[in-house]
């Protein structure tokens, strides 16, 4: 009986040791705000492919399953649903049980339903607004939209506005699905994680989802976004606007490619915008290295110095770029449905107008070729 006694002591302090290791392991957050967003359109009604079970029922259980891996930081959780837009969950404090008690509301039951996705995310913004730190927006759907503004434009917004890191679990399939769209707002900012339906059906998987979008283990190197820079453009990520830069392209402070303007170098008598006959081989050389970008859109841009009103400015430099681009159209037979000609007047200069050498500078012409960029 004694060593009946001592045997259960022994397997209570094994319990109780494996309970604190669990308990002394910390974690970090990652985000300190998440939203969660359900497509509850038309066609997550239908059933997964491979499966019978409806998407929009296996995308409830997989919340469900998730919910229970999501440890308690001090998180700000919300969730939404979209088609129609719902706020099942307003942010508050994240603890798993009222959680569980919020995705118990998602409806399965949905009927033809359209897909404003969109509409969805745009609903998002009050709460975004007024959330402090960092912020996830984890996106269940099949990618497919029939109605309402583009969610990509939209997450766009919100992803530069508030810093947003979207995440995506795909229901696309073979069948129905837009994995195009799911991928473009994953990639938003560098933070952004995709999976999908099937791969989080693992245990394993979708605990790393899950550690990948919520936390990391203490002491573990947290990777500074800011402190990265995944297309090597020189620009961090945290305030790159084009992500994957070709590595040979030049690119401004935001991280996008520079177009190439080319100076077109024709001057005007005052108040003036006939082509004077001195200027004619330079617009024919123009219209020769054109011709070699077939299809290329040119934007012929004309640009006075600060002397005169702004108005009066304006429309010379309009007069004088049209002037350019008829040239080129009707004596070198250019496409004039990829030329347009427009008018900065005096509101770009490139040099002072203090002097009279930045004045000349600054009456210029200068074509810039759209989809054409500047090389390192």
């Amino acid at each position: 009986m004694k060593l009946a006694k001592i045997m259960i002591l022994g397997l209570l302090l094994v319990a109780y040791a494996a309970t604190a290791s669990v308990a002394a392991e910390k974690y970090v957050k990652k985000v300190d705000n998440f939203i969660i967003l359900v497509d509850r359109s038309g066609s997550m009604d239908e059933n997964y492919v491979g499966t019978k079970t409806s998407k929009i029922a296996l995308a409830k259980s997989i919340l469900e399953r998730m919910n229970t891996m999501i440890p308690e930081l001090g998180y700000q959780s919300g969730l939404n649903t979209a088609a129609p837009s719902t706020e099942l969950q307003a942010l508050a404090t994240y603890s798993a049980a009222d959680y569980s008690a919020s995705i118990a509301k998602v409806p399965t039951l949905i009927g033809n339903n359209p897909t404003p996705l969109g509409a969805g995310l745009n609903d998002l913004e009050p709460a975004l607004k007024a959330a402090t730190g960092r912020n996830a927006v984890i996106i269940l759907s099949d990618g497919q939209e029939n109605s309402g503004e583009g969610s990509l434009k939209v997450a766009a917004a919100l992803a530069e506005k508030y810093g947003v890191c979207f995440h995506t679990i795909s229901f696309a399939d073979t069948v129905n699905g837009n994995q195009e769209l799911l991928d473009g707002i994953t990639k938003l900012n560098s933070c952004g994680v995709g999976t999908s339906a099937a791969q989080l059906a693992d245990d394993a998987a979708l605990q790393k989802f899950v550690k990948d979008v919520f936390y990391d283990k203490a002491g573990a190197p947290v990777a500074d976004p800011c402190a990265l820079d995944d297309d090597a453009d020189g620009v961090n990520n945290c305030i790159d606007k084009c992500a994957d830069t070709p590595a040979d392209l030049a690119v401004d402070s935001n991280g996008c490619p520079i177009p190439e303007v080319l100076k077109i170098k024709v001057n005007f008598d005052f108040d003036k915008s006939d082509i004077k006959a001195e200027y004619h081989q330079e617009l024919a050389d123009f219209a020769a290295y054109a011709k070699q970008l077939p299809g290329t859109v040119i934007e012929i841009g004309g640009h006075t110095d600060s002397k005169g009103s702004d108005e009066y400015n304006l429309k010379l430099s309009q007069r004088r770029a049209k002037s350019v681009r008829d040239y080129l159209i009707q004596n070198f037979g250019l496409n004039g449905t990829l030329l347009t000609a427009v008018g900065f007047g005096e509101s770009r200069p490139i040099a002072s107008n203090d002097t009279d050498a930045g004045r000349a500078e600054n009456r210029r012409m200068a074509a810039t070729l759209q989809g054409v960029f500047k090389k390192k």
